[in-house]
């Protein structure tokens, strides 16, 4: 397609997606500001290197994707509340995560950065001001409301964070790499590193149930492998790639990776069938970890009361329901306490 005709597309798309509402007020202003930048190449294209069209209509196609499945209507917005509350300690611009919902178990991070394209090529836009990037998360629709299917986005924002912060790549300076698919192993092994400190073992419970014995590729070490590292770091002990990312993390100025959760005592309220009143941050993702457990016991040894002969597909709903409800009302609690601050 022309890119005239899809930036006009995409416009038209985004001007609907405003009046559905996001449930970040910055999203909304995001993508205002995008509707803008849109209408400004629209009017300019005469003047404008063909090319810069081009590029920047595929910039706006691509954010348009995410931009939709951050809709109230769609977004797995539970998922976002926690991610976002990882993001504000690893980044020090204002990082606006979204979504697109997938087909089949496609979890993926896509980096992309509208404003710094914008700066370079479209110097007389005006922006005013607003340059935050969009953490673009790929979301797999079947489990877009299940949260305990979707703890390998804690892994995707590893990625995010290795990308952005050139982690993984700092290390091949540091330590060059003997194999050409070790730069990809390394950044496979970040981001598990990076999942675990904030969700424990629940980060390789859905790694070993995704990909199950997969051997090593290319792009990716073994399951084993990957696993055997993440126990590791849990157990408190390291490995020479674990102080090599360490240290490389401590030379760009971040933080280094540490445990981040909290297990919650989760069980009399999920006996309950109640939510868990999630106190501190740390118990807001060791809600995984623990929500994980309680599952596999439900599942395998029909440990709660409640689950006598109800089926998988039953006890499944109920557990991520609770769940979801569980860090729904932590966000509202936290809304309420900021809104009605003085």
């Amino acid at each position: 397609m022309r890119p005239r005709i899809d930036l006009f597309l995409v416009r038209d798309s985004l001007r609907d997606y405003l009046e559905t509402t996001y449930f970040s007020g910055k999203l909304h202003t995001f993508t205002a500001r995008l509707i803008e930048a849109i209408e400004y190449v629209l009017d300019n294209q005469s003047s404008l290197n063909p090319d810069v069209v081009r590029d920047f209509s595929y910039h706006a196609l691509t954010a348009n994707r995410y931009l939709a499945g951050s809709t109230t209507k769609e977004s797995p917005y539970e998922l976002e509340y926690c991610l976002r509350a990882v993001l504000r300690k690893w980044s020090k611009r204002d990082c606006l995560i979204t979504t697109a919902l997938t087909d089949g178990r496609d979890f993926h991070f896509y980096p992309v950065d509208p404003w710094d394209f914008v700066k370079t090529a479209l110097p007389n836009f005006d922006a005013k001001g607003f340059d935050a990037p969009l953490v673009q998360l790929g979301v797999p629709r079947i489990y877009s409301h299940k949260p305990l299917f979707c703890v390998p986005l804690y892994h995707e924002l590893g990625h995010f964070v290795d990308i952005s912060n050139s982690v993984v790549d700092l290390s091949v300076l540091v330590a060059p790499a003997a194999m050409p698919s070790a730069l990809s192993h390394r950044r496979e092994h970040f981001a598990d590193l990076f999942a675990a400190a904030y969700v424990g073992e629940s980060s390789t419970r859905a790694l070993e149930t995704i990909a199950p014995n997969h051997p090593t590729t290319n792009t990716h070490p073994a399951t084993a492998d990957r696993v055997a590292m993440v126990r590791e770091f849990l157990n408190g002990r390291s490995t020479p790639l674990i102080a090599l990312l360490q240290s490389c993390l401590a030379q760009l100025g971040l933080p280094t990776l540490k445990i981040e959760y909290t297990s919650p005592v989760i069980r009399d309220a999920f006996d309950d069938i109640r939510t868990f009143r999630l106190g501190s941050e740390s118990e807001l993702h060791g809600l995984f970890d623990s929500a994980w457990k309680y599952f596999e016991d439900a599942l395998d040894k029909k440990a709660p009361s409640w689950a006598s002969g109800m089926t998988d597909a039953e006890i499944e709903r109920i557990v991520n329901d609770l769940t979801e409800k569980s860090i729904r009302n932590k966000s509202i609690r936290e809304r309420w306490s900021s809104g009605a601050a003085p």
